[in-house]
């Protein structure tokens, strides 16, 4: 992590992966007067915020703004195009703007290169929001803990090297799944946040809160049970200021690898959990309407929510929750810095 106020890059510090410090509050900030009366911006389209800021019209850029408003972030140009400029930098995304593949399977990998960008970005929103900005190699390692789908994959790719050894070791990897089989909450809870302090990084950032008062968290932890592997981002919105930090939304992200079912099936699962209990459940892939009632009712017993409360989705997105724009306009945002 970098100050945002000094030009100088810490390069030490970026390739520990750990951080020095957000943007100073330096209480100098000068005022309008009190006859000045500050105007709300009427509500805008993703896509005129997007025309305005000069940025190419298209679902990275619509995923940026959408991040960028999540974190209150004021949507100026120069920010929206310094976010995505850091998508382009990391260290597995340093390819041509605009690749232009002629292999078969081209869609497939430019749809990963999609889906790390959009990560990146996000990340680099949050930390913007933190008043901190990260170099290449922290940002992408920001980024992968926001998103359990970036370290699958990452896991499947290097899958072939760590076949032999995984032969070789078949029997203490077999008692490991054992022994996580039986994992209850609160071993998931410390799992988690013993995790996310071995990453100094990490730690520092979930600390800093963001430029509206808010403090947003990730805990990304991994577990197997019964020949599944789980990857798992937990990341929290709370509010803080109060007697005791409460929090304002929750998003559980879950990529699930089975190896046991049709080779290596993968499925994704996403709990939204809102204010008013308010739940909203996106599955990759769609499962039928009797198992989606089912569900329903199953986690409307667990977690005492109501039935209504309830809504089974399927996932398009891969940050719904971050990324929902809604009706596709931007509400009042205080764009004053």
């Amino acid at each position: 992590m970098i100050q945002k106020t000094s030009g100088n890059i810490n390069n030490q510090a970026a390739a520990q992966g750990t951080a020095q410090t957000a943007k100073p509050a330096t209480g100098a900030v000068s005022k309008a007067p009190q006859s000045s009366v500050q105007q709300v911006a009427a509500p805008r389209s993703v896509s005129s915020v997007i025309s305005a800021a000069g940025l190419p019209a298209d679902k990275l850029s619509a995923s940026i703004v959408s991040f960028s408003r999540f974190f209150s972030l004021p949507l100026k140009p120069e920010l929206l195009k310094n976010i995505r400029q850091q998508a382009f930098e990391a260290p597995q995304n340093a390819s041509p703007s605009e690749p232009t593949p002629a292999a078969e399977d081209s869609e497939p990998k430019q749809g990963i290169v999609f889906k790390n960008r959009e990560a990146l970005s996000l990340a680099a929103a949050a930390a913007e929001g933190k008043g901190a900005e990260l170099q290449p190699k922290a940002l992408e390692a920001y980024a992968q803990a926001v998103d359990p789908e970036w370290r699958q994959r990452q896991d499947s790719g290097q899958g072939d090297q760590r076949g032999e050894r995984r032969r070789e070791n078949n029997e203490s990897e077999e008692e490991a799944l054992q022994k996580t089989a039986a994992l209850s909450a609160a071993e998931l809870k410390k799992t988690a946040l013993e995790e996310a302090e071995k990453n100094p990084l990490l730690a520092i950032l979930n600390r800093l809160p963001e430029k509206d008062g808010k403090r947003w968290i990730v805990l990304p932890f991994d577990f197997s049970d019964s020949g599944r592997v789980f990857k798992v981002s937990l990341r929290i919105l709370l509010e803080t200021g109060k007697i005791a930090d409460r929090a304002d939304c929750m998003a559980l992200d879950i990529v699930i690898r089975d190896t046991a079912e049709n080779g290596e099936a993968e499925k994704r699962r996403l709990f939204v959990l809102e204010p008013a209990n308010r739940l909203s459940v996106y599955l990759q892939p769609e499962i039928s309407a009797k198992y989606q009632d089912a569900l329903v009712r199953e986690l409307s017993t667990l977690l005492e929510i109501a039935p209504e409360r309830i809504f089974i989705k399927t996932q398009t997105e891969a940050f719904p929750f971050e990324a929902d724009s809604g009706d596709g306009f931007l509400r009042s945002i205080d764009e004053a810095v």
